[in-house]
């Protein structure tokens, strides 16, 4: 049973996290990420020499501790591979299930490996000092480890020396005094990799940093070998590669490649390449509408090209037997299967290639385009917050083009009316954090407003000034308006309505959650009456919270003069670099509305938000491409309306336009 005091008395049973293991970061090297227990280099077992704060999550604050351990020997789960250097997290068992401590490495200990193997000519002596010189020697070898003094790991300079106990056949256990960095073990192993060069000539030793003589890369070559020992110390760690010339030690790990059977089904378009290691120059076919068997794969990043990193930097390549002949896919090169169909024409003004897929460097087209229409079939964005692709069709050629921004490249619908294209151009911010007595301020400690019956309150001058709104007082009443472009809001004492204008003319009467409160020169409004005023979203972060202002740029399209069938549907493109967070519940999107004498048609016909990729309701990309729908009813004969696009009830714009409906 483990000892523990616990300071906090009641504890919170979403806190506990029993059964919940957060996901541990995938290394890249040796050097980074989370392991489990391995050798000398991640222990299965340490001991606590100190009152060792646990957490219920990995993520808790220093400062939130579940409770505390007491000096003990804990069984380790999982450990930061940067434990020996710095504070780090380890994941431990405990009885009630997993926790995490965060020990510095001196407030621990650990047992020795049972085995070390010396790298050099190593002296030994009778008890922990140097004094009076050695009683033996042993050469570069493995040997038996009895003890070692405590903390024998520990050291501010890796390079420094710890006493180890070692067993010798013919004079009994002596004690050897090596340098932290080179205490180590060396284990079997079996498994492949790719190396793009390798040394030649190279022992432990020297692959260690021992000697003066530097491994030879005269004669290295690139290829796939088989790892068949490492050498491993708390640090660093060190392999031994088979090769056609002989076996060669080497700090580099390689790329992994390992054993698979997996089938997998190949439905579009996928180019099967015969050497990933030369980059993506050409391919020796292509795949499609069939089942191959994966027999090797490599799950490591993989980026031979130059440039941003592709798709396929962070996905598996497979080696695979197909009707083709063997070769390397990834799902992530070739037609892409997540593209959405699309009915669209396109004017491309500036210049493209056309590709022969999205973000693969071979292509089969030299097509330049510029300064003319195509038509588009499919659209497709990557995870990497790249550009968005368009499948192309001009001038009886296909392939992919990027799409950078609505306002530059011009987007139609062919089923649905297009009348504008909407880009955002930037996002402004205020941050505002708790102060006290209930009151609220910036970050430069200047109040901006206060707390009532859990209600907010902020202070409109103030909000206009950060956001560069024009305050006017309005003559003859006691009102102000505060106006940015072509949008302009106006606010009255006592009254609880706001007038919202458009281009100087009133666009409608808003209904406020509370009447302004105003004293003097000073206007304070509900929270909720400022974000819709403004069209502002809240974000959150811990106590304190920001409020962001999205401005977008508009280009009209063309707009319809005939709606059939008694029915008015149109739509606006928006290219927007966002997060998933801006389209919560709560938050202050786009929405386009027809609206036909202050009537906005009802909640049916409120705009519709259809991501066509990354779907700003459920991506975490920072780009998105998604269009704004509206429809409504219309009697026949002709009707003006309006076309109105708003966050909250700010007007980012507005179209009058004449409508037949038949």
């Amino acid at each position: 049973m483990i000892k523990m005091k616990i300071f906090a008395i009641t504890i919170l049973a979403a806190g506990l996290g029993l059964g919940s293991l957060a996901p541990q970061t995938k290394a890249e090297n040796i050097f980074g990420g989370s392991y489990a227990p391995e050798g000398i280099r991640f222990p299965s077992t340490i001991e606590l020499l100190a009152e060792t704060p646990y957490y219920a999550d990995p993520n808790r604050p220093d400062d939130e501790p579940e409770g505390t351990f007491a000096p003990q020997e804990v069984n380790v789960l999982t450990v930061e591979s940067s434990w020996s250097t710095g504070l780090s997290t380890w994941k431990i068992e405990t009885m009630f299930g997993p926790r995490w401590i965060r020990p510095n490495p001196w407030e621990i200990d650990m047992e020795p490996p049972n085995r070390i193997t010396l790298l050099e000519e190593t002296p030994l002596y009778r008890s922990q000092s140097t004094k009076g010189g050695p009683a033996a020697s042993l050469s570069a070898q493995e040997v038996e480890v009895v003890a070692a003094e405590k903390q024998w790991f520990y050291t501010n300079d890796p390079t420094s020396k710890a006493w180890i106990k070692v067993h010798t056949t013919w004079l009994g256990d002596l004690w050897a005094h090596i340098p932290v960095n080179q205490i180590g073990t060396v284990v079997k192993v079996q498994r492949k990799a790719h190396y793009y060069n390798l040394p030649s000539n190279s022992d432990l030793g020297m692959a260690m940093g021992i000697g003066e003589q530097k491994q030879d890369w005269s004669n290295s070559k690139a290829g796939d070998y088989t790892i068949v020992r490492e050498f491993t110390t708390i640090y660093d760690r060190v392999f031994e590669v088979q090769t056609d010339q002989g076996t060669t030690w080497t700090r580099e790990k390689g790329v992994p490649i390992l054993n698979t059977n997996e089938t997998i089904n190949i439905v579009r378009e996928n180019p099967l390449i015969h050497d990933v290691w030369d980059g993506l120059k050409k391919e020796d076919a292509v795949l499609a509408g069939e089942t191959v068997t994966a027999f090797e794969k490599i799950e490591e990043r993989l980026y031979t090209g130059r440039g941003p990193y592709p798709i396929w930097y962070n996905s598996t390549w497979y080696h695979v037997r197909s009707s083709k002949g063997t070769g390397w896919i990834n799902k992530n090169v070739g037609e892409p299967e997540a593209a959405i169909p699309v009915h669209w024409k396109v004017l491309v003004k500036d210049p493209k290639e056309l590709q022969r897929y999205p973000e693969t460097p071979f292509s089969s087209s030299t097509l330049l385009l510029r300064d003319q229409m195509v038509e588009v079939t499919e659209v497709w964005n990557s995870p990497n917050s790249g550009p968005i692709w368009l499948k192309a069709h001009v001038d009886g050629r296909s392939g992919w083009i990027p799409y950078w921004d609505s306002l530059q490249d011009t987007i139609w619908d062919e089923d649905t009316q297009t009348v504008a294209h909407i880009s955002k151009i930037n996002t402004n911010s205020l941050g505002i954090a708790p102060a006290a007595k209930d009151g609220l301020q910036l970050y430069n400690g200047q109040r901006i407003g206060y707390t009532e019956n859990s209600q907010t309150y902020l202070d409109v001058i103030q909000l206009a000034e950060h956001f560069q709104y024009k305050v006017e007082k309005v003559p003859n009443m006691n009102a102000i308006s505060l106006s940015k472009g072509e949008y302009s809001f106006v606010l009255q004492a006592d009254m609880g309505n706001a007038s919202v204008n458009w281009h100087g003319t009133k666009d409608k009467s808003v209904q406020l959650a509370e009447i302004p409160r105003h004293s003097r020169d000073s206007w304070y409004l509900n929270l909720k009456d400022v974000q819709a005023l403004f069209g502002l979203t809240q974000v959150f972060a811990g106590k304190e919270y920001s409020l962001f202002e999205k401005n977008y740029n508009v280009k009209s399209g063309e707009f319809p003069t005939r709606a059939e069938k008694g029915q008015l549907e149109l739509q606006a493109f928006v290219y927007d670099w966002t997060s998933r967070e801006d389209y919560k519940s709560g938050q202050m999107p786009l929405q386009m509305f027809i609206e036909e004498n202050g009537d906005q048609g009802g909640v049916a016909h409120v705009s519709k938000t259809e991501g066509f990729v990354n779907k700003p309701e459920a991506s975490d990309s920072s780009v998105a491409l998604f269009s704004l729908k509206a429809s409504r009813p219309l009697a026949a004969g002709t009707h003006q309306v309006n076309v109105v696009i708003r966050i909250g009830e700010r007007i980012i714009w507005k179209q009058s336009v004449e409508i037949v409906a038949k």
